[in-house]
């Protein structure tokens, strides 16, 4: 946890699609249970995920930062050998949530922890594709 850590719960998310997207307001909403501090995750269905930045920041750089996200994931794309999150929509504040948040597609697969894999999150099986062909290609569009 951080000392500016922003407070979003599963009402707000609900809340916070219901009204910004409404084609999603029926689907379930499930917190992801991680030990990442970067974002807080939910489950948003089957097939998405809404990701909410957890510290304090400008609002207006918070969303050239999720623009810029979400070119860099598109961008990823194109040379990885393995599936990555796709950008999907960028949400507004609202509801007491107070900056942009984003969704992107969910990838079954294992959380990753500082011990490796780690909890399996869905049902991909591990090692279809070894992280080093995946550090490669991250290595080809970097360069």
């Amino acid at each position: 946890m951080h000392e500016d850590q922003l407070h979003v719960d599963v009402d707000t998310v609900r809340l916070l699609i219901a009204e910004l997207f409404p084609q999603w307001r029926n689907e379930p909403v499930d917190p992801l249970a991680s030990d990442a501090t970067v974002n807080a995750i939910f489950r948003v269905g089957s097939t998405l995920s809404a990701r909410f930045p957890p510290r304090a920041a400008d609002s207006s750089s918070s969303r050239a930062g999720l623009a810029a996200e979400a070119a860099a994931s598109r961008e990823l794309a194109l040379h990885s050998s393995v599936p990555v999150p796709s950008p999907v929509a960028i949400g507004a504040p609202g509801h007491g949530y107070p900056l942009p948040w984003s969704v992107q597609t969910w990838l079954p697969g294992s959380v990753a922890t500082p011990d490796g894999a780690g909890r399996r999150g869905g049902d991909v099986p591990r090692g279809s594709d070894p992280p080093v062909t995946f550090f490669v290609a991250l290595d080809r569009v970097v360069m």
